[in-house]
């Protein structure tokens, strides 16, 4: 084995072996090259998605703002409701013992 070789790992391909090989590592060359553009396009569509994905971050705080504010003001209309449902019923209340009265002063109805 000649001197050059044997600081390589593998021998190097004769050039029958070579001529042989040149297509497949021509093939073999374009995919990496094609791979490389694809990342390339990923890595700068994570970059220009950052804005996005902040936009959407203060959207979500707004949103979560106005959800928050909705449950307090469901919770307060609620609060008047049984209030005022109770108001209602205790009105009723008198209103039937008022009647019941009226008609127990005008004849006994």
């Amino acid at each position: 084995m000649p001197a050059e070789q044997l600081d390589r790992p593998y021998p190097m391909p004769t050039a029958p072996q070579a001529s042989l090989k040149a297509p497949r590592l021509a093939a073999a060359s374009e995919k990496l090259q094609q791979a490389l553009a694809e990342l390339e396009r990923a890595v700068e569509q994570l970059n220009s998605g950052g804005g996005k994905s902040e936009a959407l971050a203060a959207q979500l705080h707004d949103v979560e703002q106005d959800r928050a504010r909705l449950a307090e003001a469901l919770d307060a209309a609620s609060g008047r409701s049984d209030r005022l449902e109770k108001a209602r019923a205790e009105v009723s209340v008198r209103l039937e013992r008022a009647i019941g009265a009226l008609q127990q002063a005008l004849g006994g109805e």
